[in-house]
């Protein structure tokens, strides 16, 4: 499969390990992108900060342009979604959340973070695991991790919220 490796800003964008000075931007970034992930305060932000397998940031010109946050199956996480993995695989990191900020959005820096993860993690790992909504429809998001070939492999109904669980084998 090809998977797509661009990026189309023009601007230099490094992908680094989240700093504490980082997070109010982060959180920020978070808040403008509820509904298609829930809130999170600065505590929980921080929280994950500290027992996150990979948190790292994408930035470009001194600003957070994007994040990912992945969890290990060992992590002490009990999220609906993170507990459905954990019941039925075993070598996993889980994608928690990405974001990237509207005006980057489109240049690839999704992509990138997701090759960034994968690439530390196949010697530890099986695959990539997520969950993508269906109601309220993202279509953007699935598009995406069906062109990264996320494959699906359930559905869960929280009430408000009714998720697709998705996986892709390790190595991208």
């Amino acid at each position: 499969m090809d998977l797509p490796n661009h990026l189309t800003d023009d601007s230099i964008i490094e992908i680094r390990d989240v700093r504490a000075a980082d997070l109010p931007e982060v959180v920020a970034l978070n808040e403008r992108s509820v509904p298609s992930m829930n809130s999170l305060t600065m505590e929980r932000m921080r929280w994950f900060a500290d027992i996150a397998a990979y948190f790292r940031v994408a930035e470009s010109s001194g600003s957070i342009a994007g994040f990912l946050i992945c969890m290990a199956p060992e992590a002490p996480y009990r999220s609906p979604n993170f507990l459905w993995f954990l019941e039925r695989y075993r070598d996993f990191l889980y994608i928690d959340r990405i974001a990237v900020s509207a005006q980057f959005r489109r240049r690839g820096i999704a992509g990138a973070l997701y090759r960034d993860a994968a690439a530390t993690a196949p010697t530890r790992f099986e695959m990539l695991a997520c969950e993508v909504n269906l109601r309220p429809r993202n279509p953007g998001s699935l598009r995406f991790h069906e062109q990264y070939g996320f494959e699906p492999v359930g559905t869960q109904d929280h009430g408000d919220v009714e998720v697709q669980y998705m996986i892709r084998p390790l190595p991208l």
